[in-house]
This record gives C-alpha cells, structure tokens and sequence, in this order.
C-alpha cells in the first residue's frame, strides 16, 4: 500500500506498508518525504512502532503509537503526528 499526504507546512509525507490480511495489520512500514526530523533516529522508531497496527484504529490510537516510543527531543519540521496519520488513512482508501 502507498500513500501520499501533502502537509499544511507544504512538505510530502509518503508511506509505504503491506497488509497481513490474516490479522488485518499493516507491517514492513517504510515512512518517507521532504521532510526534516530530528533526531534522524526517530524515523526509525515510527517506522518500527506502526508494525503490528490494526487497520481499523481510528486517528487517537494511530497518533499515541507513533509518539510513545519517540525521544522526548523529537523535532517535526514542516510536518506532523497528524500528518502521518492522514498518510496511512489516505493509503488505506485504497483497500
């Protein structure tokens, strides 16, 4: 699956996933744009926390998986928590 979000900041935030239709969860989450985030690791940490998230989670659930396992000096530049959400929600019309 592959979406594609233009932020308010005018930055593109893309994700890419596969759907384990068994569980109905998204794995192999690749996260990506024009976007700046620091620290650089971060990228990471959200990539691996969206592993495992059922496809039905609404927007609150999405948005406390992103950020819990974030460094508390996470820097969003041009972009957002919400953003990523609207990401994956935008992908998953596609099903």
């Amino acid at each position: 699956m592959h979406g594609e979000y233009k932020a308010p900041g005018n930055k593109l935030v893309m994700i890419d996933f596969e759907i384990n239709y068994k569980n109905n969860t998204i794995y192999d989450v690749q996260i990506s744009g024009d976007f700046f985030l620091e620290p650089s690791e971060a990228l990471n940490i959200m990539n691996e926390s969206l592993n495992g998230l059922p496809i039905d989670s609404n927007d609150e659930v999405i948005k406390k998986i992103i950020e819990r396992n974030l460094p508390e000096n996470t820097e969003f530049i041009g972009f957002s928590t919400t953003d990523i959400v609207m990401t994956i929600k935008r992908a998953l019309l596609c099903l």
